[in-house]
């Protein structure tokens, strides 16, 4: 069972547990546009000096008439290649979607072409822990 910490002064600290400590974390928050074109496109590469610490939060709009894959890779390469996917993302055209992830430091989309690009919007919230 979890109890609550006491302060210094012996009494009870309502946000502090013992058995959850206290976390502190950086956020940084990004939106921007991007078009995803023929190939796959990177739409965000985090701090790779920080290895796969991150955990991101945000929103992904599809403003295209085809659908739009998006994945999210560990792993890269410092020059922006390679990675594993962590999770990958069907949003079809005019859709959206919400995501939480984790022991990530990239993002791509592709689903455009030449011809008939993708339009898109990314909104990310990205944590970092701070030792």
């Amino acid at each position: 069972m979890c109890m609550k910490k006491h302060d210094n002064r012996g009494d009870i600290n309502p946000c502090c547990f013992t058995c959850c400590p206290e976390k502190k974390f950086i956020t940084d928050k990004l939106c921007c546009d991007f078009v995803s074109a023929a190939g796959t496109t990177t739409i965000f590469t985090g701090d790779l000096s920080v290895g796969c610490d991150i955990v991101a939060s945000g929103s992904i709009k599809n403003c295209g008439t085809a659908t739009l894959t998006v994945t999210f890779l560990r792993g890269v390469s410092s020059g922006g290649t390679g990675g594993t996917p962590v999770r990958t993302v069907m949003i079809p055209a005019g859709g959206c979607v919400t995501f939480t992830v984790s022991r990530f430091d990239a993002i791509t989309v592709s689903g455009g072409t030449a011809d008939v690009p993708v339009p898109g919007e990314i909104c990310i919230i990205q944590r970092f822990r701070v030792s």
